[in-house]
Parts: structure tokens; C-alpha cells; sequence
């Protein structure tokens, strides 16, 4: 798995014909420049296989900023946070992975739900700026 072509996890499973597995990559951004990320997905061919056009998967962007910050006035983090943060989340509120109205990247606590928990987490740092 990569993020814009850097390297972020590899994973090894054994798949039987016919077979699918899931797999789920948590992605330590320590170390990595506040800024939007494409993530890649790729499997190596097998011996006989050969449909290969489904080996790889590309998902949109994924965001790395400062916590809380997450909008700004076009949308994307704009390095501070502010009450237009706290509304964005808040307008989530009570969601869950799987609503149409969830959305990951309000849930700043990472546990599938947008409750006080990330409105606090999000308060916590109300007025920090991206240095």
C-alpha cells in the first residue's frame, strides 16, 4: 500500500481460488508533510491467474493536517482551527460509519462515530494554528 507513492504498509495473506479477504491498513502519519495523499492498493499476480485488472485499487485523498483542523473556506483544512471546524463536525453529529451522513474525516477520534468525543478532541485545540 502506498500514499502518493511512498510506501505505508505491506501485507501478506494466502488466498484459496475463489476466496476474498479484507484487509484493513491504519496508516501512522508521523513523519509525513501536512498535505492530501492518494492511496494505492496493489496485490502481485499469482501463478495462473489471469484477470489481473482488478490486482490494483486507487482511492481518492486521503487529508494529513493538524487535529481538528478540518475545512476551511474551500473545503479543504486551512492550518488553523476555528469554529468553522467545530460546525463541520458538529453538522455530523450522531452519524456513523455506514450513514450517508458520515463523514471519516469528522471523525477525529477514529472510532467509526462522530459524537462529543470529537467535538472535544476539536475544542482541545480551538484557535491552534498550522505552524
Amino acid at each position: 500500500t502506498k500514499a502518493s507513492g511512498t510506501p505505508i504498509a505491506i501485507e501478506s495473506v494466502f488466498l484459496e481460488n475463489g476466496t476474498l479477504t479484507v484487509l484493513n491498513i491504519v496508516w501512522n502519519t508521523t513523519g509525513f508533510a501536512k498535505g492530501n495523499y492518494t492511496i494505492t492498493a496493489t496485490a502481485d499476480a499469482v501463478q495462473g491467474e489471469i484477470d489481473v485488472a482488478d490486482n490494483a485499487f486507487t482511492d481518492g485523498w486521503i487529508v494529513v493536517s493538524m487535529v481538528g483542523d478540518v475545512t476551511g473556506p474551500d473545503g479543504w483544512p486551512d492550518g488553523k482551527v476555528n469554529m468553522r471546524d467545530i460546525g463541520a463536525i458538529a453538522r455530523c453529529f450522531g452519524t456513523q460509519a455506514g450513514d450517508p451522513e458520515y463523514n471519516a474525516n469528522y471523525d477525529i477520534v477514529y472510532d467509526g462515530k462522530i459524537n462529543m468525543r470529537d467535538i472535544g478532541l476539536a475544542a482541545r485545540h480551538f484557535g491552534e494554528t498550522d505552524p
